[in-house]
């Protein structure tokens, strides 16, 4: 992949995505990490180091972003978006859940 096809990459997956609770049209701030009093310690930790991780090799992501709603779909908040590859990441605490039985994206668990 060429500089010009990350580029386009990256502004194609950032535009998939909006604020928790805002308008297709909103935007997101990219390479922040935002804290949601919804989860535990160790999950928020898993997701900075994860994040730690994607800024350190230069890939800019999302967090707890939603994916922009099309007709039939239901509204998900996502914990991790890398951008220039476009995968999901979410972690999970508990085992038995998979948000990623037909789609792409990753769950990790902690």
């Amino acid at each position: 992949m060429n500089q010009a096809e990350r580029k386009r990459a990256i502004k194609d997956n950032y535009n998939k995505y909006h604020p928790p609770g805002g308008s297709n049209f909103q935007t997101l701030k990219r390479n922040a990490i935002f804290i949601s009093a919804a989860n535990s310690l160790k999950h928020e930790m898993k997701k900075l180091e994860i994040c730690y991780e994607l800024k350190s090799i230069g890939i800019p992501f999302l967090t707890e972003a939603e994916k922009n709603k099309k007709k039939g779909d239901t509204i998900r908040r996502v914990d991790i978006v890398n951008l220039v590859t476009g995968e999901e990441i979410e972690i999970e605490t508990n085992h038995k859940i998979n948000k990623f039985k037909n789609k792409e994206g990753t769950t990790i668990y902690i």
